[in-house]
């Protein structure tokens, strides 16, 4: 489809009216589950205390388990700016914040799929990743590995002079979320990708011209690597996903396990779908394509919360082949005679940002709206524990606190005045031993008294009708003081005078 420049005044091309519907979709739809996890409230508390102390927090303030412990706060400045959205409009206005990085990325992966099928086409797979990014999409600096993960690959898929972008992209993106790693993995899959090709065609012989080839593309990634270390903790970042993803973490915390492809019946679905295409004769499929598919089918299938980035980053590879299967088709796209549409690549973007300042305007404190903003954007209760939260502040009580893993951070946001938590989202701040020594609490182990011991735990707030509920008030030690729909407040018995 040809397209015009006309920045005003024209009808958006797909790219943009894909970023406008899915800005909107969200919006509409998805209000009841960016807010869903606790992470995204201890990263705003974070955030807040960095800009009022004017520093970079490098140790635990947030809890009595690990007050005081070394913490690599590496998503700083994505804090930050949560944390400065949150002043203005609230954490409505943080998730509709993320609501539009999700759809200035969406836009931009639609023009690198358009630019390698067509129209049609790339609508078919960008729908489709759209579809599954929903499983991971929540209010969280995450979110920001998916513009720059984009950025990253559509750089890397034009000319080398483009290149030079990508050292102080992944600077920028290395204090804002510890994915920058991807986009160090992405260009190492790239070179690996053309080295392969040479060797395939011209034999092995040829493997001092592959590397010679990619000469300027590893400057980069060195460049790039250099780069990764402009930020407060240095080159530590480099090995933080490898503490992220101790065996302890990836079995006890939900998006770190392994899908279950019994529940993951649509994922399941296109996994088979991209396995019976890529097997189908006479596709030209490039060693980098084939590099992508495996390590995004590894990563999909280790840890469900790659899910949403496979069916992103799998894009270009499934544009550029079905690209071919359209081409052996008897079937030509007809010119038309008339005069075509003018259609602006910024008009979409345009009315997408226009409509965030309305609905960002309309979740301010001094705003009428507000009220209509956190119906359609609110803190669930079904996944916080928004009245119990409501009751401790009203009645605070003393002592040492035990709660939920994923309650952590609602609490640590929530709780006026500040009661440190047991635990939070922060699994590789807490370490192996507080965190294997929640799970036995969790579970019932013969240690669970002995442990609340050791930590003067006096408080428990957990869900109700859980098994650690009714262990505890099966006992003589704890008085349940709070009961609603989903959370139960119990409080340690005092002890009985010697």
């Amino acid at each position: 489809m040809k397209q015009y420049f006309r920045p005003f005044c024209t009808l958006p091309d797909l790219p943009g009216l894909f970023g406008f519907v899915a800005f909107a979709t969200l919006c509409i739809f998805g209000g009841k589950e960016v807010l869903k996890d606790g992470d995204t409230f201890w990263h705003i508390k974070a955030g807040q205390t960095m800009l009022s102390q004017g520093s970079i927090l490098t140790q635990d303030i947030f809890s009595h388990t690990a007050n005081g412990v070394p913490w690599t706060a590496h998503e700083w400045l994505a804090e930050t700016i949560m944390a400065g959205v949150h002043r203005l409009a609230g954490i409505q206005g943080v998730a509709l914040f993320y609501f539009l990085i999700v759809a200035i990325s969406f836009c931009l992966l639609f023009r690198i799929a358009q630019h390698l099928t067509s129209d049609w086409l790339a609508l078919l797979w960008v729908s489709t990743a759209f579809f599954f990014s929903k499983s991971h999409l929540l209010a969280r600096p995450h979110i920001f590995s998916w513009l720059f993960g984009i950025a990253t690959l559509g750089l890397l898929l034009r000319s080398d002079r483009s290149r030079y972008l990508l050292p102080p992209l992944i600077a920028l993106w290395a204090n804002l979320h510890g994915g920058f790693i991807l986009g160090l993995v992405l260009q190492a899959i790239f070179i690996a990708g053309a080295v392969l090709d040479i060797i395939c065609q011209d034999g092995l012989q040829r493997w001092r011209n592959a590397l010679q080839s990619q000469k300027f593309a590893m400057i980069i990634l060195l460049l790039s690597t250099v780069a990764s270390g402009f930020n407060p903790f240095g080159y530590h970042l480099l090995i933080f996903p490898f503490v992220v993803t101790k065996t302890i973490f990836t079995t006890g915390i939900g998006e770190w396990i392994a899908p279950d492809m019994q529940k993951q019946v649509f994922f399941r679905y296109y996994l088979i779908a991209i396995i019976f295409i890529v097997s189908l004769p006479r596709l030209r499929i490039d060693w980098t394509n084939r590099l992508l598919l495996v390590f995004w089918v590894n990563a999909s299938l280790t840890h469900g919360r790659y899910i949403s980035m496979a069916s992103v980053f799998l894009v270009p590879l499934l544009a550029q082949i079905s690209n071919q299967l359209i081409d052996r088709l008897p079937l030509r796209e007809k010119k038309s005679s008339k005069n075509e549409l003018m259609l602006s690549p910024y008009s979409g973007l345009i009315a997408t940002v226009g409509i965030f300042i309305i609905l960002f305007g309309a979740s301010t404190f001094q705003s009428p709206l507000r009220p209509f903003m956190t119906a359609i954007i609110p803190i669930e209760s079904k996944c916080h524990p928004v009245s119990a939260v409501k009751f401790l502040n009203s009645t605070p009580l003393p002592g040492k606190m035990f709660n939920k893993y994923s309650w952590g951070g609602y609490l640590i946001y929530a709780l006026q005045p500040s009661k440190p938590v047991f635990i939070d989202g922060r699994a590789d701040m807490y370490g192996e031993e507080i965190f294997s020594e929640y799970r036995k609490v969790v579970a019932i182990d013969k240690d669970v008294d002995s442990i609340l011991d050791k930590y003067e735990v006096d408080l428990v707030i957990y869900p109700n009708e859980t098994p650690l509920v009714k262990y505890l008030l099966a006992g003589s030690r704890w008085d349940e003081i709070y009961h609603d729909e989903e959370a139960s407040v119990l409080l340690r018995k005092p002890s009985p005078l010697p």
